[in-house]
């Protein structure tokens, strides 16, 4: 079971995992999903939904956390449904305090949609450590508020 959030988090992203993989892994098996259900589950919110540029993977990824701690089976738990809600519009908001916006695109102040394969891995460096403080605050997050 995954404890140390921020080391495997750290681990994934240098493995080459999105941002939304890697927070997803990072506290899933903790929740009952194995690792790689998970990774193959928040495959295609990198990049802002599939490299749009949307919703922040970060955020997604943290998203899907709280899915896996508060989330419903039951389509009659209204409880666990009011929960869910609660802790994503709290996530949320606290990011958009935290970074002014949820938006992968402006976050990173370039738009993801339309580079290239070869532009896109030059600018993975730079990416990654901008993306560093979004991690943080779905993590702390996770941690603190979840």
């Amino acid at each position: 079971m995954v404890t140390d959030h921020s080391n495997a988090l750290k681990d994934f992203i240098e493995s080459g995992y999105s941002c939304s993989q890697s927070v997803l892994a990072a506290f899933s098996e903790e929740y009952g999903l194995p690792r790689e259900t998970a990774l193959r589950i928040a495959a295609p919110f990198g990049g802002g939904f599939g490299g749009y540029g949307k919703t922040c993977g970060a955020l997604t990824g943290a998203m899907m956390v709280i899915g896996l701690k508060c989330g419903n089976s039951d389509g009659q738990d209204l409880e666990a449904k009011l929960q869910t809600r609660t802790k994503t519009r709290e996530l949320i908001e606290a990011f958009e305090k935290a970074h002014g916006t949820s938006t992968c695109n402006e976050l990173l102040g370039i738009d993801r949609s339309n580079l290239s394969g070869a532009e896109l891995k030059a600018k993975l460096p730079c990416i990654h450590d901008t993306c560093k403080n979004f991690l943080i605050t779905v993590i702390a997050f996770l941690e603190e508020d979840l």
